[in-house]
């Protein structure tokens, strides 16, 4: 039996949704430090690049919002990681270990009772850190090694030499003889114009590109050549190797095809010209993709079997996304991902409108209360103390919408687990 998209979807959110309590419960001290450790590495962030202590009476005293914090605190610690800053990379490297440890705190008992039944302790105020979630640390790290060594690296390094080459090759100063009676009269020209000259301007523009991608596109074939191995009722059915081939050639064509439209009319719409190299590079980036989320997929419920399973061993790791499972699961992630995205809109449009509403109703009405009983004065607290409770508010349906997204999360995990068992 395979692997059946809606059901798993179902699960993962009906999990995120029935035992949101227990999420909450084993979740809650984590999430709280999580928000507690990302805020001081925000102000870290601020603080060495403005070369003072940066706290929250600063960003009262500019109006900023969290979100505004947030964003000025990333380009800080972007610009300290380019230029090599030892204080950005140590708070860099501390807030990437203390999320791991936290996030695992929490995500190794919720899949353990999502995949096992397994309960989590009892109480509220638990930090576990053990096997289970050296496990699930250790999993994802595997998996991204693995990304990084057999997709990620490879596509790294083409990228690198085929920018290297291309640009020596147009930059590169030629001799140009414009007079061919004459030796003695040249003229340097670049490389550009000198390859357009000769007619082999397009093997860097988007020759190199493109054999790239036809690279890809026949490592991919060969991949799902393997991954699509005929089944015994395949092969009564009569589909053997050649419909195998034909069908294999046949997808990864239409998937091009598919990029080609719509780079060409996403270019239409921005009337922009498409010329062939910007093709060229579109097919190679997507031939990446396409290799990347094929190889990260199988990879995925790997840290799911490997938390319940209670081994590093891959197990039925594999056996979840055999065959046409892979897209399945895919078409699992891209349901869940829009059913959260609309969730979260219609949470906001209704519930946080609604609510900023009421606060700022509340906030005018009780400065207007204030002010009439003291003669029209001592009513400056009242907006202030409204904002911070606005700000509480924000953080309390943030903390809240990470239960519920790390419970789906869990769930999904767990889900996939029992799938990995299915013989």
């Amino acid at each position: 039996m395979g692997l059946r998209t809606f059901p798993v979807v179902g699960e993962a959110l009906h999990f995120g949704a029935r035992r949101f309590e227990t999420v909450l419960r084993v979740a809650a001290l984590p999430l709280v430090l999580l928000l507690i450790f990302n805020m001081a590495a925000a102000f870290g962030y601020l603080s060495i690049a403005n070369g003072r202590v940066i706290t929250f009476h600063d960003v009262a005293a500019a109006g900023a919002s969290w979100a505004q914090v947030k964003q000025l605190a990333g380009t800080a610690a972007e610009k300290g990681l380019l230029a090599s800053d030892v204080r950005t990379f140590a708070i860099y490297a501390a807030s990437l270990l203390i999320n791991a440890i936290l996030i695992s705190s929490f995500m190794a008992p919720l899949i353990r009772y999502a995949g096992l039944g397994e309960k989590p302790a009892p109480g509220i105020i638990r930090l576990p850190f053990g096997p289970d979630q050296l496990r699930f640390l250790g999993a994802g790290v595997l998996s991204f090694m693995l990304s990084a060594l057999v997709i990620y690296a490879p596509i790294g390094i083409a990228t690198f030499v085929i920018i290297g080459i291309v640009s020596k090759a147009v930059t590169t100063p030629y001799a140009h003889f414009p007079d061919a009676t004459s030796l003695h009269t040249i003229d340097l020209i670049a490389g550009r114009d000198a390859l357009a000259m000769r007619g082999g301007l397009w093997v860097y523009e988007y020759g190199y590109w493109g054999a790239a991608a036809a690279v890809i596109a026949a490592l991919l074939a060969i991949v799902f050549m393997l991954h699509f191995r005929p089944r015994a009722e395949d092969k009564t059915a009569g589909i053997g190797f050649l419909g195998r081939m034909l069908g294999v050639i046949a997808g990864i064509a239409a998937f091009f095809a598919l990029v080609a439209f719509a780079a060409v009319k996403i270019a239409a719409a921005r009337k922009a010209e498409f010329p062939p190299e910007t093709l060229a590079m579109a097919m190679f980036a997507a031939a990446a993709l396409a290799a990347a989320i094929f190889f990260n997929l199988r990879l995925y419920p790997y840290v799911g079997v490997a938390v319940c399973r209670r081994s590093m061993a891959f197990g039925g790791t594999f056996r979840v996304t055999r065959r046409f499972n892979v897209f399945r699961l895919a078409f699992a992630f891209l349901s869940l991902g829009i059913i959260l995205l609309l969730m979260q809109m219609l949470l906001m449009s209704l519930g946080g409108g609604g609510a900023y509403a009421v606060v700022g109703y509340l906030g005018v009405a009780v400065e207007s209360y204030v002010r009439l009983i003291n003669g029209g004065e001592g009513g400056a607290w009242v907006l202030p103390f409204f904002g911070w409770l606005w700000a509480m508010i924000g953080i309390a349906f943030t903390l809240l919408w990470a239960v519920f997204t790390y419970g789906v999360s869990a769930g999904l995990f767990g889900r996939l687990y029992r799938e990995s068992e299915r013989k």
